[in-house]
């Protein structure tokens, strides 16, 4: 698969982006720190292919752990505004904390931000897959039967995230076996396939962030999903 063709693959993050955009003043605002994400990744996507050298391995690696830890706090931060932690509030804070410990002490400290360290990104990668999965068994829980899940943006991007970090958790485990040295032709096929896993679970979003209810009464904000 050619640079090119990956580019416009990863760009397929600009769909739910644009989509957020076009709907920014009317949506729901538990939904912002997802918009935000969307965003930042499309600067991110036209940051790296446009402005960083492609010979600068270094600026690159330091690019994508930076995104990494940018990736692990916004997303976080979105399942607090649902309320995913409204009963921990204490444990949200520490786990918030945690992460940022867990980032500047294996990229910082023990090892170096210019290498694969593979800890923090399983770490983060396994936390959103179970907050997900909590956050959608509570959706199919407290659903209303006469809506469908079909039509819950919650829900669709949720599983999007699903998706996307239980790929993540299966490259990086691999990477930190050291495959992507002794076998590099499966390696290669490995990131292939997470060209289109991505490109799949950013379609989900464009269709979740359509689905997006319109603004409540500050009242009723953050309300249960």
């Amino acid at each position: 698969m050619s640079k090119q063709t990956l580019f416009l693959f990863s760009l397929t993050v600009a769909f739910p982006a644009i989509a957020g955009l076009v709907r920014l003043r009317k949506i729901e605002r538990s939904y912002y720190p997802f918009l935000i994400y969307l965003f930042v990744s499309v600067f991110n996507e036209l940051l790296v292919r446009f402005a960083v050298p492609v010979s600068s391995r270094a600026a690159r690696t330091i690019d994508w752990h930076l995104f990494n830890l940018f990736e692990s706090i916004i997303l976080i931060l979105q399942f607090y505004y649902w309320k995913v932690f409204d009963h921990f509030k204490k444990l949200f804070v520490a786990g918030f904390v945690l992460l940022i410990v867990v980032w500047i002490v294996e990229n910082l400290v023990v090892s170096t931000i210019l290498k694969f360290n593979p800890v923090y990104l399983i770490g983060y990668s396994f936390t959103i897959v179970l907050l997900s999965v909590q956050t959608i068994n509570h959706i199919i829980v407290h659903q209303n039967q006469t809506s469908s899940l079909s039509r819950n943006a919650m829900f669709i991007i949720c599983v999007g995230l699903v998706i996307f970090f239980i790929y993540n958790i299966f490259v990086f485990t691999l990477q930190a076996k050291g495959i992507s040295k002794t076998n590099k032709v499966l390696m290669t096929k490995v990131f292939e396939i997470r060209v289109y896993i991505n490109a799949f679970s950013n379609i989900l979003y464009g269709i979740a962030i359509c689905l997006i209810p319109q603004k409540i009464s500050r009242k009723n904000f953050f309300t249960e999903p």
